[in-house]
């Protein structure tokens, strides 16, 4: 009887991850490090899974920002949104809470790099 997982498991087939991906498994005592904008880190409180592309697209349909701002996966359920502007930045904290498919957005203003394991 042939044993099942490790190399013979896989009988030269090969994984491939995507980008975000490689991301999600990042060692948790990295560090999160602030872009030179005006930057939040966010997170959405839920267990359950979703696309992080439709969370940026929704974002970005419904936030009336008066410049442009990206929204970068950091790793699992963690993202950084940079700004191009500071007003553009407390509009969006003023605006709070925001929700995404029911579930709470939570935000921190990132203005210093900090460990993973800390946040």
């Amino acid at each position: 009887m042939e044993e099942s997982g490790g190399a013979k498991g896989f009988k030269g087939d090969e994984i491939s991850l995507l980008a975000e991906e490689l991301i999600q498994l990042s060692v948790k005592s990295s560090m999160v490090v602030p872009s030179e904008k005006p930057t939040l880190l966010c997170t959405i409180w839920t267990k359950k899974f979703y696309n992080p592309d439709s969370f940026r697209a929704q974002m970005k349909s419904i936030w009336k920002t008066r410049k442009k701002f990206e929204i970068k996966l950091e790793g699992q359920n963690l993202f950084l949104i940079m700004f191009e502007s500071e007003e553009d930045l407390e509009l969006i904290m003023e605006g709070q809470p925001w929700l995404f498919r029911k579930n709470l957005i939570i935000f921190d203003r990132l203005d210093r790099s900090i460990e993973r394991s800390q946040i």
